[in-house]
């Protein structure tokens, strides 16, 4: 049990990588595109969860500071 979410990623994996496969030998412009703008998708909810997390640290940083002044 404890491989399980490693055998879903790898099959996850396959599944995208056999669609991409196939989407390129329909149309190499269009799996060109597809890449992009998965790439820019990602990137943007990278610095999102980022934006996030950093704002999160912030405000219990702040939380501790006026705890520890009481």
């Amino acid at each position: 049990m404890n491989k399980l979410p490693v055998v879903a990623l790898f099959f996850m994996s396959g599944i995208v990588a056999n669609c991409l496969r196939q989407l390129l030998a329909y149309s190499p412009s269009l799996t060109h595109q597809v890449l992009v703008i998965a790439t820019f998708s990602c990137l943007m909810l990278a610095g999102g969860v980022f934006i996030v997390a950093e704002i999160r640290r912030h405000r219990k940083s702040r939380e501790q500071n006026r705890e520890a002044k009481l």
